[in-house]
């Protein structure tokens, strides 16, 4: 039933489908549903936590297998990594996609900081590794981390709406533009980004 209101509201949005839709496509009882779910709101936010989870374990699992490998090998894998993922599960990523846009009413900015939970998993990794490497960042991280997010979404998108690009000159692509765009920034940059922020 979670995959059918997953793919239901990643297709409609959450205004766009019925808790009626959502039984008929599951073979679920209507009841059986409220018996789960106080609401279709409350079910658009479990499929939203979930698809979330799935993700930000995703990536903390890819950060913790390439720790060890040099930047160009880690940011390919990376990349490719969170791709890989969305493509298999396309519906999860649609719906993380459309989540700050469908949100209920009264909640308007949970949507927002649920996909902002899977951001800080990336930053808390550059803070991190920049650490490690004796050029801390941290404000810096946050910006780095919401960017990249952002390329990635957008390829991952292109991808699934035009699937004749060939996804691994798309990975190639990115990681080589993430990698050499970091090493491009100068310190007095960096410094700069870092005292922007409180």
């Amino acid at each position: 039933m979670l995959d059918v209101a997953t793919r239901q509201f990643a297709a409609h949005g959450r205004v766009g489908v019925s808790v009626d839709d959502i039984a008929a496509e599951s073979g679920v009882r209507k009841p059986a549903i409220y018996e789960l779910f106080e609401s279709k709101d409350d079910l658009f936010r479990v499929c939203v936590e979930h698809a979330v989870q799935d993700l930000q374990d995703k990536i903390r699992l890819v950060n913790a297998e390439t720790n060890d490998l040099d930047l160009s090998q880690r940011t390919r894998r990376r990349v490719a990594a969170i791709i890989d993922h969305a493509e298999r599960h396309p519906d999860a990523f649609r719906l993380l996609v459309r989540a700050p846009y469908s949100w209920p009413d009264d909640d308007p900015d949970v949507g927002r900081e649920l996909r902002d939970r899977l951001v800080e998993v990336m930053a808390a990794n550059y803070r991190r590794e920049s650490s490690a490497a004796g050029k801390p960042i941290d404000q810096g991280a946050d910006v780095v981390a919401r960017l990249l997010f952002a390329m990635t979404e957008q390829i991952v998108t292109l991808r699934l709406t035009e699937p004749g690009w060939e996804g691994d000159a798309l990975v190639d692509f990115l990681a080589e533009f993430i990698e050499t765009g970091l090493a491009g920034v100068r310190p007095d940059t960096w410094r700069g980004l870092e005292r922007s922020h409180p």
